[in-house]
């Protein structure tokens, strides 16, 4: 049996073109292969390290400035003389304490300012404002 010229009754040709579809997949082909290499990169992440644990909180000493030029420190009343010499003795004791420091409403500003300025002159560092 012998192959034939299939034509139709118009003279058309029954056979399919594969020309143009030869044509479709070599440009797909060539897009593929001009964009993998692009599809291909890399980021470069820093990734989390391993951190100790945080240090633990410092200790808290208050300082309450009550009326009358009278303070508390670490719930004992001290006289204004006095106040510089316990703030260096803590400083000595406990390095890098919190001094909180409270102002009565009725503590006139000198005490409060007294209060601050001995705190400086002992080197006292972290002073937290109530």
């Amino acid at each position: 049996m012998a192959f034939a010229d299939v034509r139709s009754e118009q003279g058309s040709m029954a056979e399919i073109n594969i020309t143009p579809l030869v044509d479709v997949m070599l440009v797909l082909l060539v897009i593929f292969m001009v964009t993998a290499p692009l599809l291909d990169h890399r980021m470069d992440l820093t990734l989390p390290q391993r951190t100790p644990p945080p240090p633990e909180p410092p200790a808290i000493v208050s300082l309450e400035v009550a009326p009358g030029d009278m303070f508390r420190f670490a719930g004992q009343t001290v006289a204004p003389a006095q106040l510089q010499a316990m703030l260096e003795n803590q400083l000595r004791e406990n390095p890098g304490f919190v001094l909180k420091v409270a102002v009565h409403p009725d503590a006139d500003y000198q005490s409060a300012t007294t209060a601050l300025a001995a705190a400086n002159r002992a080197g006292v560092d972290n002073i937290s404002l109530d």
